[in-house]
Order: C-alpha cells, then sequence, then structure tokens
C-alpha cells in the first residue's frame, strides 16, 4: 500500500463511521480537513501525516456518541488509527507515532507532540469556531436537544472549550 492508498484507506473509514452513525458530522469534517490543509501548508506541517490524523481524530466519535460515550471517543480512535498503520510499510515508525499523537492530541496539549499534531489540533477547533461551523453545530443542537437553553448551553461550552485550544495564529482562515 502506497501512501495515497492509505490516505484514502483512512478517510473512507473515517466517512463509512460517519454514515453509520451520524450524518450529520460530515460537514463538520470537511470543515476541518479543508482547515487542517491550509494550516498545514502555512505551518509546514507533513501533509500526508495531517491527511491521516484528521481522517482519524474523530473517527469514532460518531459510534462513541452513539454509545453514550463520547469522551472516549480520542482512545477508540487512537485504538483504530494504531490497526490501520499498524503492518503498513510506506510509514516510518517515527510518522506511525506522529500520526498517533495527533488523534490523541487533537483536543489539546499542553506541549504538542509535532507540528502536525498541533496543526491538527486547531483544525478540530476550526469546526466549530468559524462561522459556518458555528451555524452548523447549532442546527445539529437544535435537531438533536430540542431545548434552547440547552442548546445554548452547549454551544457556548464548544466555543470556549475551542478557543482555548487554539494555539496557532491562522485558525480562522
Amino acid at each position: 500500500m502506497n501512501i495515497e492508498e492509505l490516505i484514502n484507506k483512512a478517510d473512507n473509514f473515517n466517512k463509512e463511521e460517519i454514515r453509520k452513525y451520524n450524518p450529520d458530522m460530515e460537514f463538520l469534517h470537511q470543515l476541518a480537513w479543508n482547515a487542517g490543509m491550509k494550516l498545514a501548508k502555512e505551518y509546514g506541517a507533513d501533509e500526508k501525516i495531517v491527511k491521516i490524523a484528521l481522517a482519524m481524530m474523530d473517527s469514532k466519535l460518531p459510534e462513541a456518541s452513539s454509545l453514550g460515550v463520547g469522551k472516549q471517543h480520542i482512545s477508540m480512535s487512537s485504538t483504530a488509527t494504531k490497526e490501520l498503520i499498524k503492518d503498513v510499510d510506506c510509514l516510518s515508525e517515527s510518522e506511525k507515532e506522529n500520526i498517533i499523537k495527533c488523534v490523541e492530541e487533537h483536543h489539546g496539549a499542553e506541549k504538542f507532540y509535532s507540528i502536525e499534531s498541533e496543526v491538527v489540533a486547531n483544525a478540530d477547533c476550526y469546526k466549530f469556531v468559524s462561522p459556518e461551523g458555528v451555524f452548523y453545530y447549532a442546527s445539529m443542537l437544535g435537531r438533536r436537544l430540542h431545548n434552547f437553553d440547552k442548546e445554548l448551553e452547549q454551544l457556548e461550552f464548544k466555543l470556549n472549550e475551542k478557543h482555548n485550544t487554539i494555539s496557532l495564529d491562522l485558525v480562522i482562515l
């Protein structure tokens, strides 16, 4: 398997998980993907690492949410990522470790493992701090919660959480 095939495999895995458990998440994934590609170019990050990590960072979030264990999605996504890349020969061991760290640190870290990890975390923030992301997430909450006060509370929580995770100057592209 070459690197492009691996990137496609990771992206297809994520898209299948989204289709299976929560199709609403496709738009947010695309926002993060687009932001991640721009950030990778701007900050000189390895685009192949960023692409795989962006595909895998929330790959198990739809399933974890459907099971009521949303907070476990990072460890579940890390496990899925390790399984995906364990036998591939188009990545070095250090690249594999970097991808895993990107997935594990996508909600932020005191000190990021790499520029790729920081790019992925900041791209994840973009899903919720960009105007498109805010409005889309608000509409998702409306369909899910049907309670304006709870929707507003969750939206404010997510905005604050992601705003506090931003570490790169160029996140709102």
